[in-house]
């Protein structure tokens, strides 16, 4: 089972946001596959020319078709475990058949040890 988690700048602490995430850890079941930037969370939400309040439908589409762009490493995933996710990351990640697990601080401050407790059915 192929599964991702975001992560902060050193790779391994979960961070909250899914979208603005520097990097998505890939696990192989237990065995960490591969580190994957997060092009989206680099620049930070704030690179788009929008704003959240005033969105219309066009925002919405190229919104939703940037978080593709930015995620497609993770494509392949079976799931990914996270603590929060925006609505267009998650209409992403829908989109490439990702299932989505909430996991909270309680399940793990690292990638591994939520990967670890999710394959136990401890989360």
């Amino acid at each position: 089972m192929k599964i991702a988690v975001p992560v902060d700048n050193d790779k391994k602490t979960i961070f909250k946001r899914t979208g603005q995430a520097p990097f998505f850890a890939i696990f192989n079941d237990t065995e960490i596959e591969s580190i994957i930037p997060n092009a989206h969370g680099k620049e930070g939400h704030n690179h788009h020319d929008h704003d959240h309040e005033h969105e219309h439908a066009e925002d919405d589409k190229e919104h939703l078709n940037q978080h593709k762009k930015d995620i497609s490493g993770i494509k392949g995933c079976d799931i990914i475990l996270v603590q929060a996710v925006g609505e267009h990351m998650q209409e992403a990640l829908d989109s490439f058949g990702i299932k989505i697990q909430k996991i909270r601080k309680k399940d793990g401050l690292f990638a591994h040890e939520a990967v670890a407790n999710f394959l136990q059915n401890k989360i």
